[in-house]
């Protein structure tokens, strides 16, 4: 269709060319030479371009195909840390008769007892992690 276009657009702008008649006041020379020109261009545009899009390149294929690597992993134990919560109990403090801290009972012992509020806490566990095959390529 571009073809067919291009080829009237040019036949008309030759066909505006033919000669005329001679006048002594001057003719369509410039005018003329000039859309012979742009004829030219777009004639020589539409012919130079016969497809669209351009050929398509294929490329060699690979020389060889290396498959990743399958590897076995194996299981072992990893040490990890867990949220654990710790509810709230009573702590009891033993004060020996002078206020220093004693462990024995006898007759000047006092305990006091306090409260420690619940909280969590990070606790170490050991966990099994179990062999598997791990793809490395």
């Amino acid at each position: 269709m571009k073809k067919a276009a291009a080829i009237l657009v040019a036949v008309a702008l030759l066909a505006s060319m033919a000669p005329a008649k001679a006048n002594a006041g001057g003719g369509h020379g410039a005018g003329a030479f000039i859309a012979g020109i742009i004829g030219g261009a777009i004639l020589g545009s539409a012919l130079s371009h016969p497809y669209a899009y351009p050929a398509p390149v294929y490329a060699p294929p690979p020389r060889a195909y290396y498959p990743p690597e399958n590897v076995w992993i194996p299981g072992r134990y990893e040490v990890r840390l867990e949220r654990q919560w710790v509810p709230g109990y009573w702590e009891i403090e033993r004060q020996g008769r002078h206020g220093d801290y004693d462990d024995d009972d006898g007759p000047g012992y006092r305990a006091r007892r306090t409260w420690v509020p619940g909280h969590y806490e990070n606790v170490e566990v050991t966990v099994w992690i179990p062999g598997h095959w791990e793809v490395r390529g």
